[in-house]
């Protein structure tokens, strides 16, 4: 690499780093859900999310299999994440630098495109994020390189290295086939005339890619029994609803990332246009495409423009090209002093998006590994818990899991309501009677609120979900979760010994005050002096019971009470105590 070049990449490099160190440790909850597949391969339970009936709920399958390979060598999954995001990011870049090196074209155009894209948070918020998009977007750079070597340099013989990019760019990503699409198109269309090369360009660009596509939809209908993933069928519905918040995304992301959205769109318009530049048209039908596959699945709910990523990158080659061509009309102080100007400002800009802001301050998926943690050492591994938050708590709990929201679900998404596709985006599902059907012993909302989303509006209404569960406000070292626990449950429920009823202390509810703690892995209700605590359950056997001997002292008032098939059991606390469990023995006449 020139002396230029090599200089230029080095100071590249400390802005990303310092770009990754100003995001971290942002980290997608998603990305989790990919973790827990790789986390179950390496254990030798295949690509599940839990035990049963499998379901793809990822989309990123390459990205999955290199974590799993990492994790297999030792490393932390969490870590293998991050790593593969960054070399892959930083592999995007080399790729830019080292392929530009070898064109006719002036390097301060290639800096100025480069340093606009790493001070666009969408970059490093991503390198770190812990999902497939560095991946992606380096193998869409290889991408365009090849193509611009086969249509701007003559050399066909970039075509091998293109089909392999385009097919394992398609088993990252469902949607990855689209650039295959759209790649083959193109370079038939302008090859047209040449047989032995459309014929080479048929089979190198279009099967090549259909086979990797094929390979992996063999495995899905094998393992999983579908021709599509789960996240298809939970997220996409061509719906006006959703086509208006896609257009809407796009306006944010473009607002967003304006100065290289900007300069990139008028680098299209003066290369497609004006120049009718074959290789300008071939960027523009990318982002012409990829804008409008956004816009009907209805856009993205993550931080710093997700789904805008791949268009940034296009943009990236269109300003690169376009300003090199306009490069006689760049000589004049003003328009130096403005590009200086563009590139000392854009990173302030960027500060003030609040897109990129929500990067910054999204941190929950930190408090839902430290629960989940919590609960893997406070419960059986059998606990089943059902969470709306399909990342971080069932990653770190590894417990069996329900997922409420029915990304990780086959139900769910296979019974969706009928105002599916006009509600929030990958938050629409739910079935309240199905999960509760389903018997979990935690029920929990996000990380840890009252019932939210369709299936938190349901759960309010069923009379299992208001019988059944008891609302804990459980603490751990200064945090605090809303928690619902099945009374009757495998593992959080009362428990009947032969002549001994054994209940959980945190399922005893104050009316004012239901608080728990996790302590010395155990969760102990923190029940307060001369406050009374009462618990209802089924009795239906019309046994009599009475709270044993041993707990009585600690007790200054209770009272147990029978109707019909149920049991009221209330106490007063004599003084301030953590109640592991209430024990009740049987009461002969």
């Amino acid at each position: 690499m020139k002396a230029g070049y090599y200089s230029f990449l080095l100071f590249i490099l400390i802005i990303f780093s310092l770009g990754c160190f100003y995001h971290y440790p942002f980290l997608s909850d998603d990305s989790l859900i990919s973790l827990r597949y790789a986390q179950r391969l390496i254990e030798g339970k295949g690509l599940t999310w839990n035990d049963g009936h499998p379901v793809e709920g990822y989309s990123n399958l390459l990205w999955v299999l290199l974590i799993s390979f990492l994790g297999k060598l030792g490393m932390d999954l969490i870590l293998a994440a991050r790593i593969l995001g960054i070399i892959c990011s930083i592999g995007t870049l080399a790729v830019i630098f080292s392929y530009f090196e070898t064109k006719n074209i002036k390097k301060q155009y290639v800096f100025l495109a480069v340093f606009l894209l790493v001070t666009t948070p969408c970059f490093t918020v991503w390198a770190i994020g812990g999902l497939e998009q560095p991946l992606y977007i380096f193998l869409l750079t290889l991408c365009l390189t090849e193509v611009s070597k086969i249509i701007n340099d003559k050399n066909s013989g970039r075509l091998y290295f293109l089909g392999l990019w385009l097919g394992l760019l398609a088993i990252t990503r469902p949607d990855g086939f689209l650039f295959t699409i759209i790649t083959a198109a193109f370079l038939l269309f302008i090859f047209r005339k040449n047989k032995r090369k459309f014929i080479k360009i048929f089979f190198i660009v279009a099967v090549v890619p259909a086979l990797f596509l094929l390979g992996q939809l063999i495995f899905r209908y094998s393992f999983y029994g579908e021709l599509v993933p789960n996240t298809a069928l939970v997220k996409v519905k061509v719906t006006l609803h959703h086509i208006l918040r896609g257009g809407f995304y796009i306006l944010k992301a473009f607002t967003g990332t304006v100065l290289l959205s900007a300069l990139g769109l008028y680098g299209l318009f003066h290369l497609a246009y004006r120049k009718k530049n074959v290789f300008g048209f071939y960027l523009l039908l990318n982002v012409a495409a990829w804008t409008t596959y956004v816009v009907l699945i209805g856009g993205d709910i993550f931080p710093a423009f997700r789904h805008y990523y791949a268009v940034l990158i296009v943009l990236v080659f269109a300003v690169i090209f376009s300003l090199n061509d306009l490069q006689a009309g760049l000589k004049t102080k003003s328009l130096r002093t403005g590009f200086i100007i563009l590139l000392i400002i854009n990173p302030f800009i960027q500060l003030l998006i609040p897109a990129n802001e929500y990067a910054i301050g999204e941190r929950w998926e930190f408090r839902g590994l430290k629960l989940g943690n919590t609960l893997k050492n406070t419960f059986p591994e059998t606990t089943l818990i059902a969470v709306t938050a399909a990342g971080c708590i069932p990653y770190a709990s590894e417990l069996p899991a329900i997922d409420m929201l029915g990304l990780n679900d086959y139900y769910t998404p296979r019974h969706p309501p009928e105002n599916f596709g006009t509600g929030s985006l990958a938050h629409e599902l739910g079935d309240a009677r199905y999960v509760l059907g389903r018997n979990p012993d935690i029920i929990i909302y996000h990380m840890g609120v009252t019932p939210e989303f369709n299936i938190g509006e349901q759960m309010k209404m069923n009379p299992v979900f208001k019988n059944h569960y008891v609302k804990v406000l459980a603490k751990q070292s200064g945090d605090e979760h809303i928690l619902y626990f099945n009374k009757y449950g495998k593992n959080t429920g009362i428990v009947k010994r032969e002549n001994m009823l054994i209940i959980p202390g945190y399922l005893m509810s104050n009316v004012s005050n239901n608080e728990s703690t996790f302590k010395n892995r155990r969760l102990l209700n923190h029940l307060q002096r001369e406050k009374k605590y009462s618990i209802s359950f089924q009795n239906p056997g019309s046994e009599k019971w009475e709270i044993s001997k041993s707990q009585q002292r600690l007790i200054s008032v209770s009272e147990i009470s029978y109707s019909k098939n149920t049991i009221t059991v209330e106490i007063i606390p004599e003084k301030e105590i953590f109640l592991e469990t209430l024990e009740l023995h049987r009461k002969y006449k």
